[in-house]
């Protein structure tokens, strides 16, 4: 191994990403400063004389972290593949101080006050947010470094083409409501809540696990490992728990998730102090299907993965894999002791596709290959031409509502829940959500309506209240039993 960590040395000592010279701390470290961020490439002795490489990129203006890995340095072509993520991520790494955000229409006239105003309430926020307004053809000229693109609704129709001229920026429809009525307030809701996943920092988050209402006490440790792939980038975050209780955490971030990730993560957290042998069970939540330790994710990952077969053999522990909006509706069940039936709908603004998690008299709703809860399959046969189609509802705050109310309205003809929990971008009033449910179904089955702030932390809660229940029933099978 000593061969490899001197040829790598040496093959990143040459590199030159963004045109940034290298520079050598020590033997162990070396670093590319751009002005805009800076890259750092650091090695750690490991076991066996391997060593641990950490791969960070870090935003100048903010001191925050962009890009954040480890793996285990064993071979050359993973090493270089790595670095070159880094490197490319680094080289479109050009945050400045503001998030610039571009207004257009027909003549920019209407959009230029509409501007005007947004950034009157951001500074009154003490927002860091600079608006542009241009006409629409001349919006079609790339350049400027929008974060996002947002489009008067007459000229909506264009959204295809802005979205090539700005490929990354997030390019959607100031809905019609919200232009008419001159609600700046609203649209930067819009701006930020759009922004909000692709701009999530990597670091350790900080905010206490949930307090639980059912019984999760155990005495195992369980390590739970989160998936998540947002516009642009990915996370991945692992936390420890020791007795219920939540202790080492963390995250890797880059810009496209893979399978290997997730191998690397758990390759490398003995280096990080976590103690792998203490272990008794590794819980993986993800945004796909997953069945029988088969990870499935072909929305963001080409092929299928058997995370359990690869890590079982390194870990030799048991290792449950499950849907991550599986885990966020065991996360609200575990939360509470009012409900034996509740439906999760999680859909993120501009996301081609939402999450669903269903319990039922106390028992996980899985299906046929654990498939069930996969609204992608039905989400398109509502009609929805008057918010421009599927495609341009995701991009407004009328067009999400109207597809958690047919999600809502599908759950209760089919599950009839005792209550709905959202975790839906653009959606923030529980009581008017219901209402609207109240017009198709009458007050009488019209169930409550919980709103979800805090995802995150139910799919980690979720997950291991599901491993922890594999765990205890000797009995448990795939369909799942009572939590």
């Amino acid at each position: 191994m000593a061969d490899v960590s001197t040829r790598f040395r040496d093959w990143v000592a040459q590199q030159r990403p963004a045109g940034a010279d290298a520079v050598v701390r020590d033997a162990d470290s070396i670093q590319f400063d751009t002005g805009m961020a800076t890259a750092q490439v650091n090695l750690y002795p490991y076991e066996d004389g391997r060593e641990i490489v950490e791969l960070r990129i870090t935003r100048a203006i903010d001191d925050q972290d962009t890009f954040f890995l480890h793996f285990l340095l064993d071979n050359m072509p993973r090493a270089e593949e790595l670095f070159g993520q880094m490197a490319e991520a680094l080289e479109g790494q050009t945050t400045t101080l503001a998030t610039h955000v571009l207004l257009c229409c027909t003549s920019a006239f209407t959009t230029t006050l509409f501007a005007n105003k947004m950034g009157e309430i951001a500074e009154s926020l003490s927002l860091d947010y600079d608006f542009t307004a241009l006409p629409v053809h001349d919006a079609l000229v790339p350049g400027g470094d929008f974060a996002a693109v947002l489009l008067a609704p007459q000229v909506a129709f264009m959204r295809d083409q802005i979205a090539q001229a700005h490929p990354h920026a997030i390019v959607f429809e100031i809905p019609g409501k919200v232009f008419g009525s001159y609600d700046a307030g609203m649209a930067l809701q819009l701006v930020m809540h759009a922004l909000h996943d692709a701009q999530a920092p990597a670091r350790d988050d900080a905010k206490e696990s949930l307090r639980t209402a059912r019984d999760l006490a155990d005495d195992r440790q369980v390590l739970i490992i989160t998936l998540f792939s947002l516009r642009e980038t990915s996370r991945i975050g692992y936390r420890l728990y020791d007795h219920g209780v939540g202790t080492l955490q963390g995250a890797v971030r880059k810009p496209k998730l893979s399978y290997r990730d997730v191998v690397d993560l758990v390759d490398t957290l003995p280096a990080r102090g976590l103690d792998m042998s203490t272990l008794d069970a590794v819980g993986i939540a993800l945004p796909g299907v997953a069945y029988r330790g088969v990870a499935s994710l072909p929305d963001i990952v080409e092929g299928d993965c058997d995370l359990r077969g690869i890590l079982g053999e390194r870990l030799h522990v048991p290792i449950c894999v499950d849907n991550n909006c599986n885990a966020a509706a065991v996360g609200c069940y575990v939360g509470q002791q009012d409900y034996e039936n509740l439906v999760f709908f999680r859909h993120a603004f501009g996301h081609a596709a939402g999450g669903f998690g269903a319990v039922i008299d106390g028992r996980l709703l899985k299906g046929r290959e654990n498939l069930a809860g996969e609204p992608k399959y039905f989400e398109g046969l509502f009609d929805y031409r008057a918010h421009g189609g599927f495609g341009s509802a995701l991009w407004s705050a009328e067009g999400l509502h109207a597809i958690a109310e047919n999600v809502s309205l599908a759950a209760v003809s089919l599950m009839a829940p005792e209550a709905i929990y959202l975790s839906v971008d653009t959606i923030d009033d529980a009581d008017e959500f219901r209402a609207t449910l109240v017009r198709s179904l009458g007050e009488r089955y019209a169930p409550p309506v919980h709103l979800v702030n805090d995802y995150m932390e139910r799919v980690y809660l979720g997950e291991l209240a599901l491993v922890l229940q594999k765990l205890r029933d000797p009995n448990y099978r795939s369909r799942g039993v009572h939590l």
